[in-house]
């Protein structure tokens, strides 16, 4: 006889809609092996294994006598059966699966890397990090072998490319595994916004995605790039540089954003404004104080169009006009 234990939390599964905010129920047969349904009665995982974990892209690994495989939960169906000692969730169409060595699976069950290395990422921007002899590389999706396990550590792909360490120097590769520019900076950022901001003899320089160093920056204190400036702080005043490094506004600024919607707010003593990409305080330095964005903790600007402020003793919106929002 089966016996159900409800799990009242409602979850979504991407791609298996018959799911959405609805109850799955833990159901165990006579000899205590465990499975799941959703409260239509549907299976998802029959009840003969020892445990499950939750589903990742319509793949749940399951464990039977200390193994562990993948089951489809869109047909109740073993697509790998439990022979890995441990096993990953499936992101981007493949999961890790360990025999003594770590390798990749698909959703078939092939296995697109060999169990061969010591330790693997979960897959980012379609490609996972590596780990053989204490060394870094990466496999793409289809268990290539994109970048040889040759560095001193490599961080995950971001707007395709990765930082790469060698020799205690900074270099990043592309989605192809090709050096951007080799391992020669002290230290990196992330690509955005069509640049790199890297230190160089303690200077920020920017450099784009062929490894074409743009700029450097006179101002010790200098952000990423974000919506097409980058913030930089000097004497405890604030600014923005364009992408040639040109300021676009004085270094005057006791507070500044990230650009948003092509607005900054920034602000001087304690009033607020915002200023446009050209520098101009399109809506002028007049608000007592500026509310986070909405969704958000501690990003102040402008969000599908309105920013909320503080005037006059009460909060409200404004448009990019400074315009009130009734």
């Amino acid at each position: 006889m089966k016996k159900s234990i409800q799990i009242t939390l409602a979850l979504v599964f991407f791609g298996l809609t018959i799911l959405n905010a609805q109850k799955l129920e833990v159901i165990e047969g006579a000899d205590g092996k465990r499975g799941m349904k959703i409260e239509n009665g549907q299976v998802l995982i029959p009840a003969k294994y020892d445990d499950f974990r939750m589903v990742s892209e319509n793949m749940s690994a399951v464990k039977l006598n200390n193994q562990w495989g993948f089951v489809n939960v869109l047909n109740a169906t073993e697509v790998i059966p439990p022979k890995y000692e441990d096993a990953g969730d499936f992101i981007e169409g493949v999961a890790a699966v360990k025999n003594g060595k770590w390798g990749f699976v698909n959703k078939t069950g092939q296995e697109i890397v060999v169990p061969k290395y010591d330790e693997v990422g979960d897959m980012v921007e379609g490609a996972a990090r590596v780990i053989l002899n204490g060394n870094f590389g990466f496999v793409d999706v289809t268990g290539k072998e994109i970048v040889s396990p040759k560095y001193q550590h490599v961080d995950n792909f971001y707007n395709g490319v990765a930082s790469v360490k060698l020799n205690d120097k900074w270099g990043a590769v592309d989605g192809t595994g090709k050096e951007i520019f080799p391992p020669k900076y002290e230290n990196v950022s992330k690509f955005q916004d069509g640049l790199i901001r890297v230190l160089q003899n303690g200077k920020h320089v920017f450099v784009d995605k062929t490894g074409k160093e743009i700029f450097v920056s006179k101002y010790p204190a200098t952000g990423d790039f974000v919506g097409g400036f980058a913030l930089v702080n000097a004497e405890k005043k604030f600014g923005y540089l364009d992408k040639t490094g040109k300021e676009i506004t004085e270094i005057k600024y006791d507070f500044a954003t990230d650009f948003s919607e092509g607005l900054a707010a920034v602000g001087i003593g304690d009033k607020y404004g915002f200023i446009d990409a050209t520098g101009k305080e399109v809506i002028p330095v007049q608000f007592e104080s500026l509310y986070p964005m909405d969704g958000e903790e501690k990003k102040y600007g402008f969000k599908n169009g309105k920013a909320k402020v503080w005037h006059n003793g009460r909060g409200f919106y404004v448009d990019k006009s400074g315009n009130e929002i009734k």
